[in-house]
């Protein structure tokens, strides 16, 4: 087993956390053989350090704190490699738990306040733009800018 592949791995992951995919592909750019790679890999995913359930929670955590709509962040997690299904169900714990029409009004109503100096119709059409752009569903988008 090549210890420089997974110290590499381990420096990369120290960085911040990356889900098996993104690792293998930095892995790769590094020029590190296949072989290696998927050695490495095994290894982190045997200590737990290496885990998609677990960066897929954390990743929807940190999206949902900053806030993003679920549509835009299912589709960076898919970018990151992560599995159809392991994203469906974080998807579903974390819908359960979070409020998104409060959040989108409130985005909206800060939104609106920053714009507040162009034409309402300007105004209304940016928000709604700015919204759907953050990932929220048109449904939720369009009640809150009724309400603003």
């Amino acid at each position: 087993m090549s210890s420089r592949c997974r110290a590499a791995a381990l420096r990369f992951l120290k960085i911040h956390p990356r889900s098996i995919d993104e690792l293998r592909q930095k892995l790769a750019g590094k020029g590190f053989e296949p072989q290696e790679i998927d050695e490495a890999v095994e290894y982190l995913k045997s200590i737990d350090l290496l885990n998609d359930r677990t960066f897929t929670d954390s990743w929807i955590a940190y999206r949902l704190a900053r806030p993003f709509g679920f549509k835009r962040i299912i589709i960076e997690l898919k970018h990151k490699g992560i599995a159809d299904d392991i994203i469906a169900r974080a998807v579903t714990k974390a819908k359960g738990e979070y409020t998104e029409e409060s959040i989108v009004l409130d985005l909206a109503l800060r939104r609106a306040q920053i714009l507040s100096r162009i034409d309402p119709q300007k105004r209304r059409k940016r928000v709604g733009d700015y919204l759907l752009r953050r990932g929220f569903s048109m449904d939720v988008v369009m009640k809150a800018l009724k309400k603003i």
